[in-house]
């Protein structure tokens, strides 16, 4: 019990810290040109955070995993290994629980890697483990920074099976955390493109979830140093250029 005090004291003394640096940060006008990170958690999330690679957009991807192998293939401006010690850098194998317990045993990395951004987005596949159990924890580590965040989460296909039970329980653990969220439906993008394979339907969908952050970061790189609300970008259902708009992926 004592143990568990003591974390809480060390915990709370971090949060403390990071406040004081936040707002001398502000009192010394360093934070006019609003900072925005994209934080792709668990196999999918990463995917994403490596479409983001030769955009022009003004963004710092952040890139978070069990599995080593396939956070040293993500492109990321950084990227944080957890749980090295414990899964030897093979990743949960499924388990939600495993994931989260990786998370929160990183929790204080992940609170300084979110520090100081103004907006967050987090991006996870969900029905597995790193991203269902991990998700929820990264959400409020930005939250617990000062950031507005936003939860862009993403369905499995409908023959994935029990994964897609998970991904419902999942997915409502970041609801609770998270008012800014939206579901994208793998689904979705079958009934949009004809012969399409499952390579390409994974492609169009990081596609279009690059595609609605980086508007947002556009819309925020006009109007700063005025303050925007993630809520205030609506996912487009406007194709343009080809790609097709996360607002016809989104289910939830």
């Amino acid at each position: 019990m004592k143990g568990k005090q003591m974390e809480n004291d060390s915990n709370l003394v971090n949060d403390l810290k990071r406040r004081d640096a936040l707002m001398t940060a502000n009192e010394n006008g360093s934070t006019d040109c609003p900072r925005i990170a994209v934080v792709g958690v668990g196999g999918a999330g990463c995917n994403v955070i490596s479409s983001f690679s030769g955009r022009e957009c003004q963004v710092d991807t952040i890139a978070i995993n069990t599995d080593r192998k396939a956070l040293e293939k993500t492109e990321a401006d950084k990227k944080i290994y957890i749980c090295k010690e414990v899964l030897k850098g093979e990743g949960t194998r499924g388990d939600a629980n495993l994931g989260k317990k990786c998370a929160e045993c990183h929790i204080e990395e992940i609170r300084d890697a979110l520090f100081g951004y103004e907006y967050v987005f987090v991006v996870a596949g969900l029905g597995g483990g790193t991203g269902s159990g991990a998700m929820p924890i990264v959400i409020d580590s930005a939250a617990i920074g000062g950031a507005e965040t936003s939860a862009i989460a993403i369905k499995p296909f409908f023959f994935e099976g029990e994964r897609k039970e998970l991904a419902a329980k999942a997915y409502r653990r970041v609801q609770a955390v998270c008012r800014n969220s939206c579901l994208v439906d793998n689904n979705l993008i079958m009934s949009l493109e004809e012969d399409c394979d499952l390579n390409t339907a994974f492609s169009k969908v990081n596609e279009g979830i690059v595609d609605h952050i980086a508007e947002f970061a556009k819309s925020v790189e006009i109007n700063s140093p005025r303050k925007k609300r993630i809520s205030d970008i609506k996912p487009s259902r406007t194709e343009r250029t080809g790609i097709i708009p996360l607002g016809l992926l989104v289910c939830a």
